[in-house]
């Protein structure tokens, strides 16, 4: 008897622990749709292309935060007006709705297009959201578009969010840095973005780069932005075509370590437990 209340207790235990474990870390679910919606029935005239392939939040062991980090993921995937759309029906709905948008926003070009066999007016919008980080503490996700309405090019866009996983609100800069943090934190990108310049072009034997004079970076341009993502081992700022660059130089990532940011980090801020696991 005693024997099988042992091993009773044993299997309550284990069963709990699992699923204790289960619970720490926001779970997903992938949904994906690959799809062409075209602006007349001649299918030669031209289409909208849309491609998306996303992780959407569908539990975590407390519902408030949970709520908190879906609507804001749900909100910067594809607008607020979604957040009560189920997840087996947003990916579908939000591609339809663009494909109506579409149409209605080239009813005069498909008049034009029934006369005149030449002419293609073909659009894109392709999405992804993926979780990065992701623990019982923070969870981090992406979001990537690329997006072509006609013209010389479309506009591809990167965007991070770091949730605090107590409150299940955005980590922002200031929850991390001192206060004035922002002229040292802007020195730093700087500093980081000439170093990784030159380790792009030393290995092809190209001219040094020794300043920004030898760039075509925007220096005036160049500051903490808010959108940046946090890893195991740094603090990582995306900045997009134009912001700081011309458009031919695309998206530019700082890769920031941790040891970089000492002097400016908050005491006991979120990310310290990150800190202290990498030094060990």
């Amino acid at each position: 008897m005693k024997k099988q209340t042992i091993i009773l207790l044993v299997s309550v235990l284990v069963s709990v622990s699992f699923f204790s474990c289960q619970q720490k870390a926001i779970k997903t679910e992938e949904k994906s749709l690959s799809e062409k919606y075209y602006l007349t029935t001649d299918t030669s005239k031209g289409a909208l292309k849309v491609d998306i392939q996303v992780e959407l939040p569908v539990d975590f062991h407390k519902k408030e935060i949970f709520d908190s980090v879906r609507n804001s993921i749900i909100s910067n995937l594809f607008g607020e007006k979604y957040i009560s759309t189920s997840n087996d029906s947003l990916v579908s709905k939000f591609a339809n709705d663009l494909a109506t948008e579409y149409r209605q926003n080239n009813e005069n070009i498909s008049d034009f297009l029934k006369s005149n066999t030449a002419y293609s007016f073909n659009n894109e919008h392709n999405l992804s959201g993926y979780g990065l980080l992701s623990d019982n503490k923070i969870y981090v996700y992406g979001i990537e578009r690329y997006v072509f309405m006609g013209g010389a090019h479309g506009y591809e866009s990167r965007t991070y969010i770091n949730y605090d996983l107590k409150t299940g609100k955005e980590i922002t800069e200031q929850d991390l840095f001192i206060d004035k943090y922002e002229n040292d934190l802007t020195q730093i990108i700087k500093d980081r973005i000439l170093e990784q310049a030159k380790e792009e072009k030393e290995p092809k034997n190209s001219e040094p780069i020794l300043t920004f004079e030898d760039t075509d970076f925007w220096t005036d341009s160049i500051k903490p932005n808010g959108n940046f993502f946090i890893s195991d081992i740094g603090i990582n700022y995306v900045f997009n075509p134009y912001e700081i660059a011309p458009f031919y130089m695309g998206q530019t990532e700082v890769n920031i370590p941790f040891s970089r940011l000492s002097k400016l980090l908050k005491p006991d801020n979120i990310i310290t437990y990150l800190i202290e696991k990498q030094s060990n």
